[in-house]
């Protein structure tokens, strides 16, 4: 299989890419409120990144605090104070009072308060409970829209706190306070409309923001008269539609967008102290700055730590609920309410398609060091997700999901990284079986694990050479078709391989029809002399068959018989590699491979299958060898004594001639013919004779 793999690696990349999207598949499958958690976690982080301390001034928090509860006592306050505090908030110039308290108890000065709210813009909060457990029925519900029935996407009421009966009289307009509080206790997202018995009750947020768009005056105002539409109903942009959305006609222009379960994303875009904020206690007093409130919102609630209104934000594990409204109503104010676009799992699917483009172009770029940068590039693709979805948050209001997007582009390129390796480490070892086809085994193995190098490594050695050449090889391959050539190499080389390296030793270099061997030149070899010679008599023996002619020669043949001349001889010398690092060239270079060289080609001279140099020879075994005196070899500066092996006679192959004679009995019983062969001048007698002599000698 890996072959298969090592021959396509292509294949093998796009087929980890396909493994690690299904793993990252099933993952968001099996967990999604894991890689869901991850990305509001994270997205808490680029609310903080991105917040602005820019002041706030269309907003004014009047903060019942600790200092005003001390002054005017503990909750709750009684009505008539409520009726004070808005009544200074009216005579301060304030638009609307939006008020993040629930007055679901009939109290004694109701009618007090009912009063002055008649005289000011208000806005009440009221609570529903969205848990089916939990189905309180206090006060009356109030402020539906004008539209009848509910929205799909909206959530259902198990339960209420409503407002007293006495505070309906002014027909102030209602905005719920209920929060959704996710698994970790973080507010991030709050109900546009909650359903309660069929009808829809908008937020405090979007109530407070449809009374700001109504006439001033002491009358009663009508229902808020938002609008809710849905993407399946209708288009909306191109393929960035949420969920759903709400319009009103008092505000043209605003689209409100809300997800699958009716939700409205806080856009947490300003610091929380850019919110300008006055105690409750100033206010009563009349020592709060009018010109702070002239003209603003007046959001009224609590941060008291006692009043236990206490929610956790992405800006701060502890704070009070007004802040959740606050940036509610600034949001709105802004037209800018993110979302999640219907099409979020197409625009995963692009960009996962888009880190696993990135991922190939990184394996095509950059081949050899992929594997170890692979996962680097993960992180730094999952960093990517994680600010594309950031800046798009942050930049166009669009809540995109990225944490799947994110995993899989750690999973993809660690595993990326993993068949990198494996087809590295594949390719390295066909690539050192193929060094150590064209280079001796160990210098292929050193090879592997050096790096290049552009200088001179050699090592001196005391080392045995052989050398072997077909004698008449030339002849043979210029009458030869090229494919005959080819096949008789292959077959002498492959069986000089096996002899060398039976016997301990390493073909060196093999160049057209001659072999160079050495022993002891990379591994330690102690009889590497006698290792020499054993090869040479094998390989005699070894090739005898392969380079005996397949017909009898005649006088006319261009083509002599092949033979087999080896050289051997011992002595120093240096192995190694040399010249510059984008071409090296490695040799066994020294005095006793000039010898065995010379020794080879003066073995057609002697007539001799084996020539040996004096220092091989005087390594050997007394009487392994015979002297053939000196000789001054061709090239070299001084003579040398030379040898042969003691059954060098043995080693050469039958003349063909006398192979394909007639037997000694049938030269006995046929005299006459055999004495005609010899007393003729026929080129036959020629021939036999040529080779009587040659095999006398």
């Amino acid at each position: 299989m890996m072959v298969f793999w090592r021959n396509h690696p292509w294949r093998l990349r796009v087929a980890v890419l396909l493994l690690s999207a299904l793993v990252v598949g099933l993952l968001q499958v099996a967990a999604p409120g894991g890689l869901m958690r991850i990305e509001q976690i994270v997205g808490d982080w680029s609310w903080r990144l991105g917040a602005s301390a820019k002041p706030e001034r269309r907003i004014v928090v009047v903060d019942i605090d600790e200092a005003s509860l001390k002054q005017v006592g503990p909750w709750p306050w009684p009505r008539s104070t409520m009726a004070r505090l808005s009544q200074r908030l009216e005579e301060a110039g304030a638009v609307v009072q939006a008020y993040d308290i629930a007055y679901s108890d009939p109290m004694e000065g109701d009618a007090a308060l009912a009063a002055t709210w008649s005289q000011a813009p208000v806005v009440v909060g009221q609570i529903f409970s969205l848990d089916a457990q939990v189905t309180p029925r206090v006060g009356t519900v109030a402020g539906s829209l004008a539209a009848g029935g509910c929205p799909a996407f909206a959530p259902r009421s198990q339960g209420h706190y409503g407002i007293a009966p006495g505070l309906l009289e002014p027909a102030p307009a209602l905005g719920h306070i209920t929060p959704r509080v996710e698994s970790d206790g973080v507010v991030r997202k709050v109900p546009a409309l909650v359903c309660h018995e069929g009808r829809a009750y908008p937020s405090l947020a979007l109530a407070t923001l449809w009374r700001v768009a109504q006439p001033t005056g002491t009358g009663p105002v009508p229902a808020p008269d938002w609008v809710w539409s849905q993407a399946s109903e209708q288009a909306y942009g191109v393929g960035l539609a949420p969920a759903g959305w709400l319009t009103s006609p008092s505000l043209p222009g605003l689209v409100v967008p809300v997800d699958a379960q009716g939700d409205m994303i806080v856009p947490y875009r300003a610091e929380r102290r850019a919110f300008a904020s006055v105690s409750a206690a100033d206010v009563l007093n009349g020592t709060a700055e009018a010109s702070l409130l002239r003209g603003t919102v007046a959001l009224i609630g609590a941060t008291a730590f006692g009043f236990g209104d206490r929610v956790a934000t992405p800006h701060a594990a502890v704070s009070s609920g007004v802040e959740v409204h606050a940036q509610s109503i600034v949001g709105l104010l802004d037209h800018r309410i993110p979302y999640a676009p219907t099409s979020a799992a197409l625009l995963q699917a692009a960009a996962a398609v888009l880190v696993a483009a990135a991922l190939l172009a990184l394996v095509r770029r950059r081949p050899g060091v992929t594997a170890k940068r692979l996962p680097l590039a993960g992180v730094l693709l999952a960093v990517g997700c994680y600010s594309g979805a950031a800046w798009a948050l942050l930049q166009h209001d669009l809540w995109l999901p990225w944490a799947s997007v994110a995993v899989f582009a750690l999973v993809s390129s660690s595993a990326l990284a993993a068949a990198e390796h494996a087809l590295t480490r594949a390719q390295r070892e066909r690539l050192s079986a193929h060094l150590g086809a064209y280079l001796p085994a160990p210098v292929a193995q050193r090879l592997m694990a050096s790096d290049p190098s552009g200088s001179v490594q050699v090592n001196r050695r005391d080392i045995s050479v052989l050398v072997a050449d077909i004698r008449n090889f030339s002849s043979f391959a210029a009458h030869k078709p090229a494919e005959e050539t080819a096949a008789m190499l292959h077959a002498f080389c492959c069986i000089a391989v096996d002899v060398v390296e039976q016997h301990g030793g390493v073909v060196e270099n093999v160049v057209g029809d001659s072999v160079l061997a050495v022993w002891n030149a990379y591994s330690d070899c102690p009889d590497h002399p006698k290792q020499a010679l054993l090869a040479a008599q094998e390989l005699l023996r070894a090739t005898r068959t392969l380079l005996a002619p397949s017909q009898l020669p005649h006088e006319d043949s261009p083509v002599q018989p092949l033979a087999l001349g080896v050289g051997l001889e011992s002595g120093i010398a240096v192995v190694g590699s040399f010249g510059p690092a984008r071409r090296r060239a490695h040799a066994a270079l020294g005095e006793p491979v000039s010898v065995a060289a010379r020794l080879q080609q003066m073995t057609l001279d002697l007539s001799m299958p084996i020539l040996i140099g004096p220092q091989l020879a005087s390594q050997l075994p007394q009487g392994s060898t015979e002297p053939l005196g000196e000789y001054l070899l061709e090239g070299l500066s001084r003579q040398y004594a030379l040898h042969a092996p003691t059954a060098w006679a043995e080693l050469v192959p039958a003349e063909p001639l006398w192979a394909s004679a007639a037997t000694a009995t049938e030269r006995g019983t046929d005299g006459l013919k055999w004495a005609g062969w010899s007393d003729t001048g026929s080129p036959a007698s020629l021939q036999i004779q040529s080779a009587a002599n040659l095999r006398d000698a």
